[in-house]
């Protein structure tokens, strides 16, 4: 039984060469507990809301430090191809050199940084800044996770891990809003000051109340990070180009990320001292797991471009407005992440990862209603489902992840997690506008050729028309963007119809998933494991 399958799979980690020498590690009760659930929480929630903090204050940034539309784009990125580079080496220092004392690395990194992002004189200073705030963020959400799960006792792992994400959820909702505010009042400068800010906040409870963890004592596997490390960010690079619609270098770049990922794999499984056991891809359990989490980042990846498309292009909104409709969804899914911790204790945690996945399938499904006239509160309803069923599902995928392997391995089964979600959270965008430009091509195709206007030029005008700017090495004479409007206003009907058949497509991912998740997980007859409450 399961059971017995995770005794002899944690048996065989173990196995490893004088693998670890663990020392018992203090729990956390009462005023500490819940501080740690925060300082916790608002770390990972410093993560998710900087990068988007950033982009909705570029035009602004751009200005003041005046660079080009290129190197606007590739700033937005750089903080995360940074971080999916670095997470699962600082998973691994965490495991070796105590995870309180690489987060509060990371705490200091993100103040650093981040003040010399909000004070730099030139955009090269700019880019230094944002690339050390995605290493200093690996730690962060890197570890955030692991903590959690060390610290608190088996019994009451699943309640803090829910209080932890529902927390994150609820802190980042205000930070992109803050930082708009500062921007607007004081200028771009200020906006950039949120994260430090609030990074020497969670320091300071993180010093206060976080326990250190047990250390482990394997040696560090640098080949195997330096090969992960090239490989994530080759991959999450060429797949970010690939947003701006089919070109060779961008499919080369993630042919040699996967031929990197190769590698890695080949030198895990040869190594006496890997930084991720690959034995930990032999439980059904994670497998299952990672793949529910896999399908939320795509989904909410791919969905909020596709939502972003549906309101600008079509219904002639500014973006802001999906901004505001994602607002409160946030925070009902704030609420959900804790609610899906009570419904894992009394339901299992297979039933509440395939009630997660079935509400992000419902949320793709509800887009083939959609046409020029459907009410933004009908969306917005998408919107909500969107985020509401990637907090259910976290809950449960955390918990099960951090589950399927000893503790001295929890630093990077945590970083595993963000690994994988930041692949599949950039494949979603690039792959939904790749699939729904060729759908409205196929079928806007005769009114093209009566306007004069290639397919080329079409492809490239949706992209201007969202607010993109043209890009010279799309090929060709590029519309001006009153053309690129025409494109739109034109074949309303082609690109509705193109978001109807991408959602029905796309609902084929989390369908997959529930049906893995169905199989794989099987129900637990008693939990061996379990301790009572403190």
């Amino acid at each position: 039984d399961r059971v017995a399958q995770q005794v002899n799979l944690t048996h065989g980690f173990h196995s490893r060469a004088s693998i670890s020498r663990m020392t018992e590690q203090p729990h956390v009760t009462g005023r500490a507990a819940t501080m740690t659930t925060i300082a916790m929480g608002l770390g990972y929630s410093i993560t998710a809301a900087d990068p988007t903090t950033l982009s909705a204050n570029l035009a602004e940034v751009r200005h003041g430090l005046e660079f080009t539309p290129a190197t606007a784009s590739f700033l937005a990125s750089l903080c995360t191809l940074t971080l999916a580079a670095a997470v699962l080496g600082a998973g691994a220092l965490g495991d070796l050199h105590g995870m309180k004392r690489m987060f509060v690395m990371g705490i200091y990194g993100s103040i650093g940084f981040g003040v010399l992002g909000a004070l730099a004189p030139h955009v090269s200073v700019l880019i230094v800044a944002r690339a050390g705030l995605g290493v200093a963020f690996a730690f962060l959400l890197g570890l955030s996770l692991a903590i959690v799960n060390a610290v608190f006792p088996p019994g009451r792992r699943a309640g803090a891990i829910a209080g932890y994400l529902g927390a994150g959820h609820a802190l980042a909702v205000f930070q992109p809003a803050l930082g708009g505010w500062l921007a607007g009042h004081f200028g771009w400068r200020a906006c950039l000051l949120v994260t430090p800010a609030l990074a020497v906040l969670t320091l300071v409870i993180t010093l206060r109340y976080v326990p250190e963890t047990a250390r482990d004592q394997r040696k560090l596997d640098i080949p195997g990070i330096l090969l992960v490390a090239a490989a994530m960010i080759t991959v999450i690079y060429g797949l970010t180009e690939l947003q701006g619609g089919f070109n060779v270098g961008a499919v080369a770049l993630i042919g040699v990320g996967l031929a990197l990922g190769v590698a890695f794999v080949l030198w895990e499984m040869r190594t006496d001292a890997p930084a991720l056991d690959m034995r930990i891809f032999r439980s059904g359990r994670f497998n299952a797991a990672l793949t529910a989490g896999a399908t939320f980042n795509f989904l909410g990846g791919g969905g909020t471009i596709l939502f972003a498309y549906y309101l600008v292009t079509i219904r002639g909104k500014s973006p802001e407005v999906l901004g505001l409709l994602l607002i409160p969804a946030m925070l009902i899914a704030s609420a959900a992440a804790v609610a899906a911790g009570r419904a894992v204790a009394r339901f299992g945690e297979r039933a509440v990862l395939v009630a997660g996945l079935a509400i992000l399938l419902v949320s793709m499904l509800m887009l083939v209603v959609l046409d020029a006239q459907t009410p933004v509160a009908v969306l917005g309803i998408a919107v909500a489902l969107n985020a509401i069923g990637g907090a259910v599902v976290q809950t449960p995928q955390s918990t099960i992840m951090m589950s399927s392997a000893p503790p001295e391995l929890g630093g990077v089964v945590s970083a595993v997690k963000p690994a994988v979600g930041q692949a599949a959270y950039s494949l979603g965008p690039a792959l939904f506008a790749l699939v729904g430009t060729t759908l409205f091509l196929q079928d806007a195709r005769r009114k093209l050729e009566g306007s004069g206007i290639t397919e080329e030029q079409a492809r490239e005008a949706l992209r201007v028309a969202h607010g993109g700017a043209p890009n010279p090495a799309a090929g060709g004479e590029l519309l001006d963007p009153e053309q690129a409007r025409w494109v739109i206003s034109e074949n309303t009907e082609s690109w509705l119809g193109a978001i109807h058949d991408l959602s029905l497509i796309m609902a084929v991912v989390p369908a997959v998933a529930i049906v893995a998740a169905w199989v794989l997980l099987r129900p637990q007859k008693s939990r061996p494991f379990a301790q009572p409450a403190d």
